[in-house]
């Protein structure tokens, strides 16, 4: 159920009656569907038309629209960090490097160290067949 939450409108002594969705105006979009070609502008836009072929009609807004945008984007590309404020960022980063905690470190298993484990596994193996025998 779609509500008016307008405070305005109640303000007359008139009674107000609720429009049905159908009946309401499309505020809330911004580019009409409707009746616009916007191939053009998309051709254009790739790199397929030259920008003479879209310049007609209704698409001349569009043009201008992404030249514009096109000429924010250059004046933002070309904007440097000032050396004070990269000074600034640079100073405020620790000098080493923060250490891993040891279950995060990356573990070097050497070939004897392999060994050492399989005949760890071997004997605690043993140890509990061992226990569980003489358990019976």
């Amino acid at each position: 159920m779609l509500d008016n939450l307008d405070p305005k409108e109640g303000r007359t002594n008139q009674p107000t009656s609720r429009k049905t969705p159908a009946e309401r105006p499309l505020t809330d979009r911004e580019v009409p569907l409707a009746g616009r070609n916007t191939a053009a502008i998309h051709a254009w836009l790739d790199g397929d038309l030259p920008e003479s072929a879209v310049r007609q009609g209704d698409t001349a807004r569009d043009v201008e629209f992404w030249l514009r945008i096109e000429r924010d984007v250059e004046v933002r590309r070309a904007m440097k960090t000032p050396v004070h404020v990269y000074q600034q960022i640079m100073d405020s980063l620790p000098t080493t490097a923060p250490q891993a905690r040891w279950w995060r470190r990356q573990l070097t298993i050497t070939p004897m160290l392999a060994l050492a484990a399989a005949a760890g596994a071997i004997a605690i193996g043993m140890a509990i067949g061992a226990a569980l025998l003489h358990g019976r």
